[in-house]
């Protein structure tokens, strides 16, 4: 095996596989790369259950096959004086050679014939995204997906498409989030995917990828380009019946901007020691104003920022961070909450944006 490229290009593409390399495994050749010189230079990165390939253009002299150390093998790369690498393996494949200007490196290799092949997905059923799309949508809802609780279905994004709508929803027992977009082709799936990969997916989007496309079967899901495929298993199960959660009729609606509420729950949170046992509360008593307040072990706070209230007066209760984690994903410039009692949630809408909802559940307060 034989090849040369430009260091950028190989260093662009680990930084994309190495996301699926685990640290430790129990199957120590998945802590490798699998490199594959063919007709292009495939790198692949795979713990099991999600893989990634990735193709770097270069020039080709030998066709071969090895795996080597992920975190060596990109440690040297990133390291290199020149633009570009030579990469030449010894007669028996055991030995990689890495020259770089004047660096020269050797380090052993693993053979190949053991690592798991990532299976690709039939693409003739394949569903095209604007991947700024995709990625508001990610980053919308997978900040509300659970990592702590035993249902598996919770511990990913729930995304679906019925005709021409498509949604991704996320929960965790206390929030919800729930992100919708119209889309050209009519489709309809259903799957829960794993917030791992859809978190790794929006680091790996570059800026000239305009579109994204991905396909689905019952126990898999692939997004590519032309450069990538990430494929991951599916969570399996029902999921829960998020639509049933969100109420329809409130008694107070509050118009505020996200970023004057925002700022004053972050200087909340700046006297808050124990998130479960002082809840931030927001109280709707005025007509033009929100009164932020916490008192705590270590200090208080009580702030107004002016809003536009209409309907009962009521004071609730919630976790200040639960409330900041989604007010940091909005980009409208204002919101509506609307509640109905102290122990009933809170929605949030998009003054102007109707494309989210979010739930966030109250906290019970002492008084």
């Amino acid at each position: 095996m034989k090849l040369t490229c430009n260091r950028d290009n190989l260093i662009e593409g680990l930084n994309i596989v190495q996301k699926a390399v685990p640290s430790k495994s129990t199957l120590s050749i998945l802590e490798g790369i699998l490199i594959e010189v063919g007709e292009e230079v495939r790198l692949t990165g795979n713990d099991g259950d999600f893989g990634i390939v990735y193709e770097v253009p270069g020039i080709i002299e030998e066709i071969g096959s090895i795996v080597v150390n992920s975190k060596t093998f990109g440690d040297i790369i990133r390291k290199l004086p020149d633009v570009y690498v030579t990469l030449e393996t010894d007669n028996g494949g055991s030995m990689l050679f890495i020259s770089s200007g004047k660096a020269n490196y050797k380090i052993k290799t693993i053979s190949p014939e053991n690592y798991p092949p990532v299976s690709f997905l039939d693409t003739t059923q394949s569903i095209e995204l604007n991947s700024e799309l995709l990625q508001s949508m990610i980053r919308e809802t997978s900040f509300a997906a659970s990592i702590e609780d035993k249902r598996i279905i919770l511990q990913g994004v729930f995304m679906e498409q019925h005709e021409n709508e498509m949604r991704c929803v996320a929960i965790d027992g206390y929030r919800l989030a729930l992100k919708v977009a119209n889309i050209a082709a009519a489709n309809e799936y259903g799957v829960i995917v794993p917030t791992k990969i859809l978190n790794e997916l929006v680091k790996s989007i570059k800026p000239t990828d305009e579109k994204i496309k991905f396909c689905v079967n019952e126990n898999q899901i692939m997004f590519f380009t032309e450069n990538f495929r990430m494929v991951s298993k599916l969570y399996k199960g029902e999921y829960i019946d998020y639509r049933r959660m969100i109420p329809r009729d409130f008694k107070t609606s509050v118009t505020v901007e996200t970023k004057a509420l925002l700022s004053a729950l972050e200087r909340s949170a700046l006297v808050i020691n124990d998130e479960k046992r002082f809840p931030v509360t927001l109280d709707f008593s005025g007509m033009d104003e929100i009164t932020v307040a916490v008192t705590t072990e270590i200090g208080a706070i009580k702030e107004q920022i002016p809003a536009q209230i209409s309907g009962d007066e009521l004071t609730i209760g919630f976790s200040s961070k639960n409330f900041i984690e989604t007010l940091r994903v909005i980009t409208d410039d204002k919101i509506v909450l609307s509640l109905s009692s102290p122990l009933s949630p809170c929605i949030i809408t998009g003054e102007s944006d109707a494309s989210f909802t979010y739930l966030i559940m109250p906290v019970r307060t002492k008084s």
